[in-house]
């Protein structure tokens, strides 16, 4: 038992640049021009192991403000013409190489499981209507049979094992604190796509089902401590630019409270109806309407064909129907 929670728990070596060169490429599992990102399955091993299932999520990255006025002179290194009409000129470019800016952002996930190759996969997706029984009988066990391991990288965040560097904001009281910190899926640069995350530090709250009135003191305190901080750190931003939000079924069942730009409507699926969940409602919710909400509404969301919970969603006719 002790080895298990030692394996568990520790912090997993990172890939050097010869390793990640020789990543072997299996399939596309997934690509979208107009968030122009991919994410890649194929192989990575180290050099005392035999091959791994990798996945990456490549991002080609924005132009940022300190590049544009440098791009003409600077940065592009090649003009390629494709088609002229009258004043309109067409062309594709090359940039020359500079670690200031980076072509493209990329996540490793490795050793990826089935479930990582399935969520990150193409899949059909459908509306589904979690009523307070669908969720008890069937969501709720599915959420306790998830092996506490499946977030070690949460708590890894939590105990300053990981990205403490990344922390921008840690209130530090037990059952009203949490960490701020960017998501990954900002360059930390561009304010209009701002992307951070806020992760609670108690854990007793999965998911919103989990809310009720006693928890309005921490909902309250990360939405005050988080909309006088942001714009105080990033000059320019104010609280109205900001949207506080969280997801229902969430990617991971660790409470946490995405904070994005308005101008950031590019997440795919993030700030979605059926998805998204504003917390000034989720607080309205609790504190005017009932004080145990969210266990008595039925929940209208979006579900992947390959999520391990739609086929139990489907075999009881819980997707959305003419009848419903």
């Amino acid at each position: 038992m002790s080895s298990q929670v030692n394996d568990d728990t520790k912090i997993r070596r990172v890939p050097t640049n010869e390793e990640l060169k020789e990543f072997e490429f299996i399939q596309v599992l997934n690509e979208d021009p107009r968030t122009k990102t991919a994410n890649i399955l194929g192989k990575l091993k180290s050099s005392s192991e035999e091959p791994k299932d990798a996945i990456l999520l490549l991002e080609k990255s924005h132009f940022g403000n300190q590049e544009l006025p440098i791009l003409s002179k600077e940065r592009i290194l090649q003009w390629i013409a494709t088609d002229n009409n009258d004043i309109y000129h067409w062309y594709n470019g090359l940039l020359t190489k500079d670690e200031k800016f980076p072509d493209f952002k990329v996540t490793l996930i490795w050793p990826a499981t089935e479930t990582h190759i399935r969520k990150y996969s193409f899949q059909p997706r459908f509306l589904i209507r979690e009523t307070p029984h669908i969720y008890e009988t069937i969501v709720k066990p599915y959420i306790e049979s998830i092996p506490p391991n499946r977030i070690q990288w949460v708590y890894n965040i939590l105990s300053k094992k990981s990205e403490s560097e990344r922390i921008l904001l840690e209130v530090e009281e037990e059952s009203t604190g949490f960490i701020l910190l960017p998501d990954m899926k900002w360059d930390t640069v561009t304010l209009e796509n701002l992307y951070l995350i806020a992760i609670v530090h108690r854990r007793d709250i999965r998911c919103i089902r989990d809310l009720n009135d006693s928890h309005l003191p921490l909902l309250k305190n990360l939405r005050r401590q988080i909309l006088q901080f942001v714009p105080q750190k990033y000059s320019g931003i104010r609280s109205d630019e900001l949207r506080l939000f969280v997801h229902h079924l969430p990617s991971y069942y660790h409470f946490h409270v995405h904070v994005t730009h308005l101008r950031n409507d590019t997440i795919a699926g993030g700030i979605a109806i059926a998805k998204a969940y504003l917390l000034d409602d989720i607080i309205e919710n609790l504190e005017k309407f009932a004080q145990d909400y969210y266990k008595k509404v039925t929940l209208t969301y979006i579900l992947g064909e390959n999520d391990p919970l739609f086929p139990q969603m489907n075999d009881i006719g819980a997707r959305v129907t003419v009848d419903v």
